[in-house]
């Protein structure tokens, strides 16, 4: 950082791209009372001594509009520059005790800490010494009194625009992550519906169409068209599904999704006995039990050998119960994103999985009432 002020300085500038031209140096038509001790003694004054004092005031605010879009860490040395023009331009006018107001504005906003405060003591010791040396004892208040008065409350003003500054920031970084992390939800969200809709329907797709072909093969060609035609069927309600989970919209009903997981699995000629004895749920505990119904239909199709299964839907023990068994035989459950799907959509309802394979395989899902 500039003369090694980088730890006792921020990055921002003091001028806003969003704020329009009078937002941003509007308030350099205060300092016009510079001008005011030299209307009322300008009869005074030199020609020479009225161009040094236009000159000076033109140099001060040259400086300080390129302060303005200057990051602060780079604002000393044209801090140094500002103070030396006031200095020297006392000597010809006392109304600088306007402008070393504006200096001390920029010393609230962009310096730090301890620094902060250095620095504003720094300029209070300047205009002391100024007031001292150029300006006559009788009117010694009349010059350091507006300075100090100034200097504070624009030094003040400049560290409420800084802390304003990082509240905005922080505010508007915080709406960024939010959005960010909503962003990351929702792809999740779309990418966990799309696969526990899609390794359902397709499933039952692949099934089907086998069954076709088997049919055509035995010259069964009345119930290869019937299957021909589920197998449309599927498609369409996949496609179906699949635009509902972009969109969020809700799926079929609970009752509805169990009797067609159930028609499925008699399709593969497992029996299925269904038994639902449950009070209403909301919607977001139904989607979530249609989820674990897919998944829980779709490992019974392509993983077990089962002829029976067992679907209930019931409360117990304050808790919604959906569970699912068969007398599959099968190995150790391996945890695809499939379960690992719908074991994290249950526990964001406070809810939880189990999944048992000893004596057939059984899933059971729960959901506080």
């Amino acid at each position: 950082m500039n003369l090694g002020v980088g730890h006792f300085t921020h990055s921002m500038h003091i001028a806003r791209p969003s704020r329009h031209f009078l937002g941003n140096y509007g308030h350099l038509f205060f300092s016009v009372f510079y001008f005011f001790p030299l209307y009322r003694s300008w009869n005074i004054h030199t020609r020479a001594e009225i161009a040094y004092e236009v000159i000076a005031y033109v140099v001060f605010a040259l400086i300080y509009c390129k302060a303005l879009k200057s990051p602060s860490s780079k604002v000393l040395p044209f801090i140094i520059i500002m103070v030396l023009t006031c200095i020297l331009a006392t000597q010809f006018t006392p109304g600088t005790s306007t402008l070393f107001g504006y200096i001390a504005y920029f010393i609230g906003f962009c310096f730090l800490g301890f620094a902060r405060w250095l620095m504003f003591a720094l300029l209070v010791l300047s205009i002391s010494v100024v007031t001292v040396l150029f300006i006559s004892v009788d009117n010694w208040a009349y010059f350091l009194g507006p300075a100090l008065v100034v200097s504070l409350g624009l030094f003040s003003f400049g560290y409420v625009e800084y802390k304003d500054r990082i509240h905005s920031n922080e505010t508007r970084q915080s709406k960024e992550q939010i959005q960010q992390l909503a962003k990351i939800a929702e792809r999740e969200r779309i990418a966990r519906d799309i696969h526990d809709l899609l390794g359902h329907s397709l499933s039952s797709i692949s099934l089907k169409s086998e069954l076709a072909g088997k049919f055509i093969a035995a010259g069964l060609l009345d119930k290869a068209e019937t299957e021909a035609q589920e197998v449309a069927e599927l498609a369409r309600i996949a496609l179906s599904e699949v635009r509902e989970a972009v969109s969020g919209m809700q799926q079929l009903g609970l009752t509805a999704q169990l009797d067609v997981m159930a028609s499925r699995l008699r399709d593969k000629g497992v029996e299925v006995q269904k038994t639902i004895d449950c009070g209403p749920l909301s919607a977001e505990k139904e989607s979530c039990f249609c989820f674990v119904a897919k998944e829980a239909v779709t490992n019974v199709i392509k993983h077990s050998d089962a002829r029976q299964m067992k679907i209930s839907l019931h409360e117990q023990n304050n808790f919604h119960q959906l569970s699912f068994e068969d007398d599959g035989q099968i190995g150790k459950v391996i945890w695809g994103n499939g379960l690992h799907g719908i074991k994290s959509r249950i526990e964001e309802l406070g809810g939880n999985l189990s999944v048992t394979t000893s004596g057939g395989y059984k899933l059971v899902a729960q959901l506080p009432q």
